[in-house]
């Protein structure tokens, strides 16, 4: 990374777990043993895309979701990821794409990654520019996407020049262009892979109540039929609507959620009793 990188260095696994947190979303991370955890990370910003680099010295876990559309590349071994059922393994020429907004767990040794984000919104406006029909249409879905020479090539191109318009002393015309070229190589990568799926708007906003709707009951019993009368969709249409958009089940949804939510209130208040949690949200094991 360039030196004018901004960077973060620790051993505390709850000071890196709370500083990823605020740059890059909720998530939980344990470390797989003792030892010094040697966390460092350095990224350059721009104002809808970031790059960063970062190595731990200690195998993780992290679980939780990306708030940007974002590649984990340039992994020098091998990375288990799990959106749900689904097991994804990153590496050699594969990366991996996180959707915004999809939970995932991510299991990886001690090592190095170079991640690149981008808006989401940014990134659907630069589909939308190409097809206008996809316009308040564009879905991302996480993905194992194959980065052969080539393409890694083009990648790579992109990444370097958002970085050197970065620096310093470049015009903001220079820091702009170098965004924009960053933003396009992206959406030339996802418009090549099943990284996009169309939506129907009106039932993507249907979803989005119905999991606002979840997350204000998540200490009542939730059923797939009670979903389905909420959605106002019969059950296989409420399947394939979550997968598109989330990628699990509506019910894997649903505990995905109650997970999450148990978890903060564990950080907030480390006095509460785990099983008082888990009754209060709905786990009756």
């Amino acid at each position: 990374m360039p030196s004018w990188a901004q960077r973060f260095r620790s051993d505390d696994l709850d000071e890196v777990r709370a500083f990823m947190t605020r740059i890059s979303g909720e998530h939980s991370r344990v470390g797989h043993c003792a030892g010094a955890l040697g966390f460092e990370l350095a990224w350059v910003p721009g104002a809808d895309a970031s790059v960063g680099w970062a190595r731990a010295g200690l195998g993780m876990t992290v679980r939780g979701a990306v708030s940007d559309a974002t590649l984990h590349l340039m992994m020098p071994f091998d990375v288990d990821y799990r959106v749900g059922r689904r097991k994804y393994v990153a590496g050699g020429t594969t990366v991996m794409f996180l959707a915004p907004g999809w939970e995932y767990t991510r299991r990886s040794r001690p090592g190095p990654t170079f991640a690149l984000s981008i808006s989401g919104r940014r990134l659907a406006d630069e589909i939308a520019a190409r097809y206008p029909e996809r316009r308040d249409a564009t879905q991302f879905r996480t993905r194992l996407i194959d980065l052969p020479g080539a393409k890694r090539a083009v990648l790579a191109s992109a990444v370097r020049q958002f970085l050197e318009s970065k620096a310093p002393a470049s015009a903001w015309i220079g820091a702009t262009d170098g965004e924009a070229g960053v933003v396009a190589a992206v959406a030339d990568l996802l418009l090549g892979e099943e990284a996009i799926a169309r939506v129907d708007p009106m039932a993507a906003a249907r979803i989005a109540d119905v999991e606002d709707w979840i997350d204000s009951r998540l200490a009542e019993p939730i059923t797939i039929d009670r979903l389905c009368e909420v959605a106002g969709v019969g059950e296989r249409r409420l399947q394939k609507a979550f997968e598109s958009r989330r990628g699990v089940s509506p019910m894997r949804f649903v505990t995905e959620r109650r997970l999450a939510e148990a978890h903060r209130r564990l950080l907030r208040d480390t006095r509460n009793d785990v099983t008082h949690i888990a009754l209060g949200l709905g786990f009756r094991h």
